[in-house]
């Protein structure tokens, strides 16, 4: 079984895909793999770096993402861009992963599953969703501006329709434990078939 699943920002993804992994299935994440890449990857740091100069690097070379988000959540061609470089890299990852997998049960988490029409490569989909003003609060918490959250919101699908999409949905609307109860009445069936 190979599950997509999606949801906006801040509705908990990673918490249900660290749900899967306890329970034994292979997991990925989109959002993790972009990182290795920009921390990893010398000839997309030299893209990077050709494209916008120092300015997305900190003082010890690094690539600095926060920079990076303040230029492309400002301007869509230069989102455009950057995602030309990396969803490519990205699904040859996850890709390679899933067939290296066989049949063994996988979970990939891609925030733009259905932006990018990708739902096709999986068995069956998963949204996880969350009412907006949590999300801000989460976000919040984790040191986003209301106008940061408000850029990303914008640039993803609207998540009433990724939940209309998807053929299975959570809602993190509630506690952890809640959280974990729907995940795992998900998890457990497909794991017994």
């Amino acid at each position: 079984m190979k599950i997509g699943l999606t949801g906006g920002i801040g509705c908990g993804k990673s918490t249900v895909v660290g749900f899967f992994r306890e329970a034994g299935w292979r997991t990925l994440e989109a959002d993790a793999i972009v990182r290795e890449l920009l921390a990893d990857d010398t000839a997309l740091q030299g893209r990077l770096r050709a494209r916008w100069g120092e300015a997305v690097f900190d003082r010890s070379g690094a690539v600095d993402r926060k920079a990076i988000a303040a230029k492309v959540f400002k301007d869509t061609t230069e989102l455009d861009w950057l995602e030309s470089q990396l969803h490519p890299m990205v699904r040859a990852r996850w890709s390679a992963a899933l067939s290296e997998a066989g049949n063994a049960p996988c979970l990939v988490e891609i925030p733009l599953l259905f932006e990018k029409r990708l739902e096709t490569e999986f068995d069956l989909t998963v949204c996880v969703a969350c009412p907006y003003n949590l999300v801000e609060k989460r976000m919040v918490a984790r040191g986003y501006t209301s106008a940061e959250i408000a850029q990303r919101y914008k640039r993803q699908m609207p998540l009433e329709t990724k939940t209309e999409l998807a053929d299975h949905l959570i809602s993190n609307a509630g506690s952890l434990e809640f959280l974990k109860r729907q995940t795992m009445r998900l998890i457990e069936p497909i794991t017994r078939s």
